[in-house]
C-alpha cells in the first residue's frame, strides 16, 4: 500500500483531534490533548513512511481517540460533584443564617438547590434537599414571601418522610404553623402545631414542647383572642427548656398579653426583661406596647420616648425585613435554574450526538480493518491451499510410484513363497514328526476312529510339543507370554496347536472337552487373559499374529 493510499486515515485522524479541540472547549485540558492526538497522528504517518506495521498505527490513533473521549466526560460536572458543591454551599448558608444575612443564605440555598437537580434520591441527598427546602422557607417567611414559604415547607416535610427522619418533620411542621400564622390560617397553624407537639411527645423532646407551647400561645390563641389559654401556654414554655432567643420572645408576648388584659402592672417585668434581646423586630414591638402603656397611664414624655426609639428600631428592621432583594434573588435564580437546565440539556445532547458520530466512525475504522485483515487472511488462506495443493500432488505421485514397486515386490515374494512352501512344510513335517502331540493331532485331523481315539499324552510330549513349535516358529511360546502374562499352561498348549494349524474339532479331542466348551474356553482367553474385549480378530488370527 502506497503513501496516497493511507493519506484519508491520516487525514481523518487529523480532523477528529482539531474537533475535540474546537468543539468541546469548554472542558478543560481538552486543547492540549487534541494538539498532542494530532501530533501523535503526524508522528504515525511518519513511522508509516518508516515502514512501521499500519495495522499497529491505526490502533494507537484509534486508542488515542478513545482516551480523548475517556479525558472529555471525566472533566464533565458529575452528579458526584454537584453534591458536593451543594452540601458545601448549604453549610456556608446556614453559617450566614446565624450571623443574620439572610439575602446571602438564601443566595447560598437557592444555589445550592439547583445543584441537586437530577441527583438520585439517596438518603443522604433527601435529607440535603430537605434541609435546603426548610431553610430557604423560613427565608421566604421572614421577607414576607409566606406562600412560597409554605410550599417549601411541605417539600422539605416530603423529603423527610421518605427517610423516617421524624425529628426533621416534627421541626418542619412547626415551622408550617408559623407560615400559616403569617397568612392568618390559624386554624391551619394549629393543625401543624398539634401535629408537631405530638411527635415532640413520642420523643420526649422537652425543647421542642417548650417551642411549641410558645408558639401555640403566640401565633394561635393571642389572634384569635382567647387570652387565658395564651398566657398558660406561654407561661409553660418559659417554665421549660428555651434558649435565650425565646426566652425573650416569651417574655415580650406575656407582656403584650398582660397589656391586651389591662394588667399594666405585670406586663411591665416581661417587656422590660424582653428588651435584653438584640434582635430590632422584637425590640420594635417591645417599645410599641410600652409606648402604649405610658400613654394609656398619661406619661406623655416616656411614651415620647418610647416612640423614638420604636421609631429607630423599626427602621432597623425595615432594613432586615426588606424583602424586594430576596424576590430578585429568587426570580434570578429560578430563570438562573432554568438556563442551567436548558444549557445542560443542550450539552448533554450534543455531546451524545458527538459520541455517537464518533464512536460511529471508530466502529467503521475497526470493520475497515478487519475486512482488509479478513482479506489478507484469505489471500493467504489461499496461497496455503495452493502450495498444499502442489505439496499434495507430489506426493500422491510418489505414493502411486511407491505402489507399483509394492505391487511388483509383492509378485516376485508370491512366486518364492509358491516355490518354498513345499519345502517349509516337509521340513516341519519332519522336525515336529518325532512329537506325539503332533502326530496324534495328525491322525485325529485325518480320522477319528477308535484306534485314533485311544492316546496318552504325558506333560513331556506336551514340553517337547512346545519346544519344537518355538524351533520352527522362532520362540513363539516366549513372545506369547511378554504380549499376554496372565496366560496358564494349558493356554499355551491351546495357542501352540492353534499355531500349528489344527482344527477346533482336533483340539477340543485333545483337551478331552466338548466343541461348545473350548469354544466358550478361547472366548474366555482372549476376553480375561489377553485383555482383548474390543479386539474384533478371531482367537486364531490374533495367535497367528504373534
Amino acid at each position: 500500500m502506497d503513501k496516497t493510499e493511507r493519506l484519508p486515515k491520516n487525514l481523518l485522524t487529523s480532523v477528529f483531534s482539531v474537533y475535540f479541540c474546537d468543539v468541546f472547549r469548554p472542558f478543560d485540558g481538552l486543547r492540549d490533548l487534541g494538539c498532542h492526538v494530532k501530533l501523535r497522528c503526524l508522528s504515525l504517518s511518519k513511522a508509516r513512511q518508516k515502514k512501521v506495521n499500519p495495522m499497529k498505527a491505526t490502533l494507537k490513533s484509534l486508542i488515542l481517540t478513545i482516551l480523548a473521549l475517556g479525558v472529555m466526560l471525566s472533566s464533565c460536572d458529575t452528579p458526584a460533584k454537584r453534591l458536593q458543591q451543594a452540601r458545601a454551599l448549604y453549610e456556608e448558608g446556614t453559617d450566614l443564617r446565624q450571623q443574620r444575612l439572610s439575602e446571602e443564605a438564601t443566595e447560598r440555598f437557592l444555589h445550592a438547590l439547583t445543584l441537586m437537580q437530577g441527583c438520585e434520591p439517596t438518603t443522604e441527598n433527601l435529607r440535603l434537599e430537605g434541609q435546603l427546602k426548610d431553610n430557604l422557607g423560613a427565608m421566604y417567611n421572614k421577607h414576607g414571601l409566606f406562600d412560597d414559604a409554605l410550599k417549601m415547607h411541605c417539600e422539605a416535610i416530603e423529603c423527610f418522610r421518605q427517610i423516617d427522619d421524624s425529628t426533621a418533620v416534627m421541626t418542619t411542621m412547626r415551622n408550617c404553623g408559623r407560615v400559616a400564622k403569617s397568612l392568618e390560617q390559624f386554624a391551619q397553624a394549629k393543625r401543624y402545631y398539634d401535629t408537631a407537639f405530638s411527635i415532640a411527645t413520642l420523643l420526649n423532646d422537652k425543647a421542642m414542647q417548650s417551642d411549641i407551647y410558645l408558639e401555640m400561645g403566640r401565633d394561635y390563641y393571642l389572634p384569635v383572642g382567647n387570652y387565658p389559654e395564651a398566657m398558660t401556654c406561654v407561661r409553660r414554655a418559659l417554665e421549660g427548656e428555651l434558649d435565650n432567643n425565646n426566652t425573650d420572645i416569651a417574655n415580650m408576648t406575656m407582656g403584650v398579653l398582660y397589656y391586651y388584659t389591662d394588667n399594666y402592672a405585670e406586663a411591665k417585668p416581661y417587656l422590660e426583661a424582653a428588651l435584653r434581646s438584640e434582635r430590632a423586630g422584637l425590640k420594635m414591638s417591645v417599645y410599641q406596647t410600652l409606648y402604649a402603656i405610658a400613654y394609656n397611664e398619661g406619661h406623655l414624655e416616656q411614651a415620647m420616648e418610647y416612640q423614638d426609639l420604636f421609631t429607630q428600631y423599626m427602621m432597623q428592621a425595615d432594613k432586615e425585613h426588606a424583602s424586594d432583594n430576596l424576590q430578585r434573588l429568587k426570580a434570578e435564580y429560578e430563570l438562573k435554574a432554568q438556563k442551567s437546565e436548558m444549557e445542560s440539556l443542550l450539552r448533554n445532547r450534543s455531546l451524545k450526538l458527538w459520541l455517537i458520530i464518533a464512536a460511529a466512525v471508530i466502529a467503521l475504522l475497526v470493520i475497515v480493518l478487519i475486512v482488509r485483515k479478513k482479506v489478507s487472511d484469505h489471500k493467504l488462506a489461499v496461497e496455503q491451499f495452493r502450495s498444499q495443493v502442489e505439496r499434495d500432488q507430489n506426493r500422491i505421485h510418489e505414493l502411486v510410484s511407491d505402489m507399483e514397486n509394492l505391487i511388483r515386490t509383492n509378485d516376485d515374494l508370491r512366486r518364492d513363497r509358491q516355490t518354498l512352501s513345499q519345502k517349509d512344510l516337509l521340513m516341519t513335517s519332519k522336525i515336529m514328526g518325532r512329537n506325539k502331540v503332533y502326530t496324534t493331532a495328525q491322525s485325529l485331523g485325518d480320522q477319528v476312529t477308535a484306534d485314533t481315539m485311544n492316546f496318552a499324552l504325558s506333560d513331556d510330549d506336551w514340553a517337547d510339543f512346545i519346544s519344537l513349535t518355538d524351533l520352527v516358529y522362532d520362540g513363539f511360546s516366549q513372545r506369547l507370554l511378554e504380549l499376554y502374562p496372565k496366560l496358564g499352561k494349558w493356554d499355551v498348549r491351546i495357542c501352540c496347536l492353534s499355531k500349528n494349524g489344527f482344527s477346533n474339532q482336533v483340539i477340543s479331542i485333545l483337551l478331552d472337552t466338548q466343541t461348545e466348551s473350548y469354544y466358550r474356553r478361547k472366548t474366555r482367553i482372549k476376553q480375561m487373559k489377553m485383555n482383548l474385549t474390543d479386539d474384533t480378530r478371531t482367537f486364531e488370527e490374533i495367535v497367528n499374529a504373534v
